[in-house]
């Protein structure tokens, strides 16, 4: 047998002016595609052959220009038609929140999956791993035969995810019945801040979810968060259940009714977790804490949702503050013409720049007279971790402030982005990083964790962004009582 594979993941948010173009995918292809994508040894047990179109991975960012995504997904789907004789069946990667200009369905995922349909017939298999902070629907599901998101959030559970799937796929593959997806569209829409799996609802959401999948009965199941930094008709949390027989659909409707029930019952419950504040009472309550390392994540400029990571706001209260001696490292602020003038320093120099962009008030310029500190390289953290640049760190004059100046929206969210810096983590008492909750990997090395509700593209206040073309009434911007699925 064969399958063909390919992988394509965008985080893309509306509300930042910067457009992505092909040059800022991580692109992949042949063996370097299957290996990034974490699978080929369980293929190859089964003695099935991968045919690779394309690994595509960008940086939560902006929108997608279209051009650059017509060039992935026509080489998805021009290796589908080339192989369209040998191949049984279609394995693929998607997130499930790329926004593309000018593109009618908005999200990528959707089109591509729609126009795969078309081309290999109604029959042919077709396996879906997404994240759980993408928008799925029911024409989504129509088209496919298995799909399921990571359980956990952070996303420490993706690898395992990727693998389980093509596990399931290849009992798919190998015991060929009639399979489709049920799917349950609530209207629940909130970010990932408020959807984090070690908190309820979800701890008892994902158990739920666990149980129901020891039946046999239920040959995957999954809970969709949703994605809310674009207007799109496809927003909304989903309960996802696949039926293992046409004999088992009635009892997966009834699991996917009694898990939509819970979420909705319990949906007040989506809230922040942890330690949370205005940035100034963050900054307070960081100094104040006792040993190190404390992390600020700024969570309005949140470079893993697509923030632009170039917001000024939470430098500025800093150099306000009274920092009691503590080392602070700012990880990082986003300006590429102030990181171009960076380039005729050396280590030792004294500098005199204004770092921030100046798009709008909340990137305001600082004017700043420091000493470069060091000269490393900026390295994105998610997914397959790559060196895109030079990272330069600055200590301003008379403070113990250190910043990190980019030229892309990096988010720091492990010790090997650090070090790639040459910077220790655990050198500083506190650690401003352009994020929501902490990542994976950053969870260990912090001792305090508070998230600044500050605003920007990634806005943790998601009542107060402007929609206009979801489906209404949607919890939590309407309050209403009545649970009604989304047609």
């Amino acid at each position: 047998m064969k399958v063909l594979v390919a992988h394509i993941t965008s985080e893309c948010n509306e509300h930042i002016s910067h457009v992505a173009d092909l040059d800022a995918f991580l692109l992949l292809y042949g063996d370097d595609c299957i290996k990034a994508m974490h699978i080929k040894d369980i293929f190859e047990e089964k003695n099935i052959e991968l045919v690779p179109a394309i690994f595509a991975s960008l940086h939560p960012s902006g929108m997608i220009k279209h051009e650059a995504f017509d060039f992935i997904a026509n080489k998805i789907i021009n290796t589908i038609r080339d192989n369209i004789n040998e191949i049984d069946g279609i394995y693929l990667q998607l997130h499930g929140a790329s926004g593309i200009k000018n593109l009618d369905e908005v999200s990528g995922e959707h089109y591509l999956i729609k126009k795969i349909r078309e081309i290999v017939g109604q029959f042919m298999p077709i396996a879906v791993v997404m994240d759980p902070h993408g928008n799925i629907t029911e024409e989504l599901t129509n088209n496919v035969n298995l799909v399921r998101c990571y359980r956990e959030s952070p996303h420490s559970d993706q690898v395992d995810t990727e693998r389980l799937v093509a596990k399931k796929f290849i009992n798919l593959l190998e015991n060929r019945r009639e399979m489709k997806p049920i799917i349950r569209k609530l209207p629940i829409m909130v970010g990932g801040e408020r959807s984090v799996s070690a908190k309820e609802p979800m701890l008892t959401i994902n158990t739920m979810l666990d149980e129901a999948e020891k039946d046999p009965r239920v040959f995957s199941d999954s809970y969709h968060i949703g994605y809310i930094r674009h207007d799109d008709d496809k927003l909304g949390a989903a309960v996802v259940v696949v039926p293992n027989t046409p004999q088992d659909i009635q009892y997966c409707e009834k699991v996917a009714d009694e898990i939509s029930a819970y979420a909705w019952e319990h949906r007040k419950e989506f809230k922040f977790s942890g330690n949370f504040d205005e940035p100034s009472e963050s900054i307070k309550k960081a100094i104040s804490f006792v040993g190190k390392t404390a992390v600020i994540t700024d969570s309005g400029d949140n470079c893993g949702a697509g923030g632009a990571g170039q917001n000024t706001v939470i430098l500025r209260e800093l150099l306000k503050s009274n920092l009691c001696g503590k080392k602070v490292l700012i990880a990082g602020i986003n300006d590429p013409q102030t990181h171009s003038q960076m380039n005729s320093y050396k280590i030792g120099d004294h500098i005199s720049i204004d770092l921030g962009v100046g798009e709008d008030e909340l990137s305001a310029p600082v004017h700043i007279e420091g000493t470069l500190k060091q000269i490393g390289e900026e390295m994105y953290g998610l997914g397959v971790s790559h060196v895109v640049g030079k990272a330069y760190t600055v200590n301003v004059d008379s403070t113990f402030i250190d910043v990190i100046i980019l030229n892309r929206n990096i988010q720091y969210g492990n010790m090997d982005q650090f070090h790639k810096a040459g910077l220790e983590f655990h050198n500083y008492d506190i650690v401003v990083v352009k994020m929501g909750y902490l990542d994976t990997y950053l969870v260990p090395e912090t001792s305090y964790h508070i998230m600044a509700l500050t605003d920007g593209p990634t806005i943790q206040r998601s009542e107060k962004i402007p929609f206009k073309r979801i489906y209404r009434p949607m919890w939590p911007i309407d309050d209403f009582d009545s649970l009604r699925y989304i047609d």
